[in-house]
């Protein structure tokens, strides 16, 4: 954290608006976020907090858990965070304002080039198979500190160098214990899948996977999930993470008929593993199976899935084996 903080907060009085970066009219549950320019710097503000219509009690813990979590994330990522140059809880808006460093370069699921972008998912999953792995951030198979593992999370800086770029909400937990925030279009959800989402090694791996297949062309996403498993297989996992048997997962999603899904789901989250199998149908472009996912995510997600799944335009050729 920057420590020049009544100085930053001229950045809304003093600096000069830029361009929103979000469009919340499309998904009202995002944090509003706009790009200032102050004394010769540019400066993204984000108002966060309003998604999960808290009281100021609770914003109080937020903030507190953001500092937390940034903390946390120093300590156990191999990859750079933004500088944090403010956070300051605003009572009339319900919010709080998170002032952070800009990146230009944007976005890594902007980059046109797919194999680079590939390039910088290998990162991402080493990342993700570290997180996963470390005795140190793991209590009792759970993980202490996790990420969000969307590639919409991931930014460049100007080394061309990897940035994790997503505070909100704090990812980690306190003696097995994760202090949830949840968002108004997430009420339906249960806990303990969100907990198994981003807290077990091997479900953080099928959220990040699946996300990937929105990115690429199937040959690449199936040569890097290949690739992947490879990876895997090679690193002879010993500890009390179950990513090791991610390359199992894999074989049995993408060579066996029928497939044995409730055996999957003791260890993720059945909705991600249905939206793993689904990624394998070559048949579906990239902006179907991104649309299936949204559909995905109600109460009758599950449902909608194994429809998907089991369609009829869905024969032996469907997927490259």
């Amino acid at each position: 954290m920057e420590n020049n903080q009544k100085n930053i907060e001229k950045i809304l009085d003093d600096g000069k608006l830029v361009k929103k970066l979000n469009n919340t009219s499309i998904n009202k549950f995002n944090s509003k976020a706009c790009l200032y320019r102050w004394q010769g710097e540019q400066y993204v503000v984000r108002r966060i907090g309003k998604q999960y219509n808290l009281s100021t009690r609770h914003l109080i813990v937020l903030e507190r858990n953001l500092h937390i979590y940034y903390e946390l994330l120093q300590k156990f990522l191999s990859i750079g965070l933004p500088k944090i140059f403010l956070t300051k809880i605003d009572k009339q808006q319900s919010t709080i304002l998170l002032v952070t460093e800009y990146f230009p370069k944007g976005k890594i699921g902007e980059i046109k080039n797919v194999s680079k972008k590939v390039k910088y998912f290998k990162v991402i999953a080493r990342l993700i198979i570290k997180l996963a792995s470390s005795k140190i951030n793991l209590d009792l198979n759970k993980l202490i500190c996790s990420i969000d593992p969307n590639p919409e999370n991931f930014f460049l800086d100007f080394k061309n160098k990897l940035i994790y770029n997503d505070f909100t909400p704090p990812l980690y937990c306190k003696n097995g214990k994760w202090f949830e925030f949840r968002r108004q279009d997430e009420l339906h959800a249960k806990k303990s899948d969100k907990e198994k989402r981003y807290f077990t090694g091997l479900n953080l791996l099928l959220v990040f996977i699946n996300k990937t297949r929105i990115y690429l062309p199937f040959s690449d996403y199936l040569k890097f999930v290949m690739w992947l498993s490879n990876e895997i297989q090679k690193s002879h996992f010993t500890n009390n993470s179950n990513i090791g048997i991610f390359p199992e997962v894999f074989t049995e999603l993408y060579t066996k008929k029928p497939v044995d899904f409730s055996k999957l789901a003791k260890y993720a989250v059945l909705r991600d593993v249905l939206r793993f199998a689904i990624s394998f149908r070559k048949d579906l472009k990239s902006s179907q199976i991104e649309e299936i996912y949204k559909k995905s995510k109600g109460l009758d997600g599950i449902k909608i899935l194994t429809k998907k799944l089991y369609a009829k335009n869905q024969s032996s050729d469907s997927r490259i084996g």
